[in-house]
């Protein structure tokens, strides 16, 4: 063997497994929430180094922001997508109230929302972390207000209420009714409770 190829070898180490690490986080952040779970809790989940993590996320605050990413592909862009659907007004609610009541535990994935545990702990967060959740909670209720939008063209929506406050009726119902399952509520409960809310709209 060579003098070369007994030689260390030098550079930078060998990189982390990213998405594996972000899965991990994300459920540890869903589950426990985001400020009970630290960045050694993570490191002890994934089985990496807290320098590696640094290395790759920055801080925790970078870790944070990229799960916000992940999450909204995993979960928000789905829901956004019935939104955006071109089904009725009436369909697309129902299609929104068994997306967010659907048993998750085929899935293998919690109870609850990440994004509203996020928006609840925001000021306990840092800075990078909240200018994603005020940036996704601008992406959600814009949404919501082209759908509303669209509703009232077509009819299916009641004209006489602002859209802007529809949004915001919106999000809070999807918010409680997160709430509502975290606390146990059953989801034929949590179900009716968001029709009943619903129905005042249309």
């Amino acid at each position: 063997m060579s003098k070369q190829e007994d030689a260390p070898r030098r550079g930078r180490p060998q990189t982390l497994d990213r998405d594996a690490v972000l899965r991990i986080a994300m459920m540890r952040y869903w589950t426990d929430g985001p400020t009970r779970v630290s960045i050694n809790h993570i490191c002890q989940a994934a089985n990496v180094s807290k320098p590696g993590l640094y290395r790759e996320f920055g801080s925790d605050d970078g870790l944070k922001d990229a799960v916000l990413d992940l999450y909204r592909e995993a979960v928000l862009v789905p829901f956004y997508d019935i939104l955006t659907s071109d089904e009725g007004f009436t369909q697309q609610i129902e299609a929104l109230i068994a997306f967010t009541i659907q048993d998750r535990r085929p899935l293998g994935i919690p109870n609850g929302c990440l994004q509203v545990a996020m928006r609840a702990h925001k000021e306990d967060l840092g800075e990078i972390t909240r200018n994603k959740i005020d940036l996704m909670r601008r992406e959600t209720l814009s949404i919501y207000e082209t759908w509303i939008e669209r509703g009232k063209a077509r009819g299916e929506f009641k004209a006489d209420i602002s859209t802007k406050a529809a949004a915001l009726f919106c999000d809070a119902q999807n918010g409680g009714a997160m709430r509502m399952q975290r606390e146990g509520v059953s989801n034929e409960d949590i179900g009716q409770t968001m029709k009943l809310a619903f129905t005042a709209l249309v």
